[in-house]
């Protein structure tokens, strides 16, 4: 899903937490629901070794393009992304420290919340468990070789 639509998503959803919660908090689980995905630009940063915030997201982009123009088959050739904050892992560290404070609490959800929007894109697209266990991820990506060069594929960056 594009940093828009959760965006846009968790600001509903924020609004709706107000009336419930004290501000701080619900600012605390919109900014984790909205900045989870910062994982995905330092995933971009190791992989391509580039800086740019503005290439980082074509890049995704392309990815995400490319990858549904591939079958099931064909996309689990592909190395995983690494995704640190992505998975079941970090929503139980999150969830264990929330019972010694209460702020953590907030990010567990903001977290929660963003991988179900999430898996709205990635189950059809047979990758949910890409983004369900952290350690499944990193299993696979250092068992495929195959890395998606969509930099090369010309018909891609015309649609974008």
């Amino acid at each position: 899903m594009l940093p828009k639509t959760h965006f846009i998503i968790n600001l509903i959803i924020s609004l709706i937490l107000l009336k419930f919660f004290p501000g701080f908090y619900v600012l605390i689980f919109f900014l984790s629901s909205v900045l989870i995905d910062v994982d995905h630009y330092l995933f971009y940063v190791i992989e391509e070794k580039d800086f740019s915030l503005k290439n980082a997201y074509k890049w995704y982009k392309l990815n995400r393009i490319a990858l549904k123009l591939m079958s099931r088959e064909e996309r689990k050739k592909h190395k995983n992304w690494v995704l640190i904050f992505h998975g079941l892992e970090p929503l139980i560290i999150l969830f264990l420290i929330s019972r010694t404070y209460y702020f953590f609490l907030f990010i567990f959800l903001g977290f929660l919340v963003h991988l179900v929007e999430d898996l709205f894109e990635d189950i059809p697209l047979g990758v949910a468990e890409r983004k369900l266990f952290l350690s499944y991820a990193i299993y696979k990506h250092f068992q495929h070789k195959r890395r998606l060069n969509i930099w090369s594929i010309e018909k891609i960056k015309n649609l974008v």
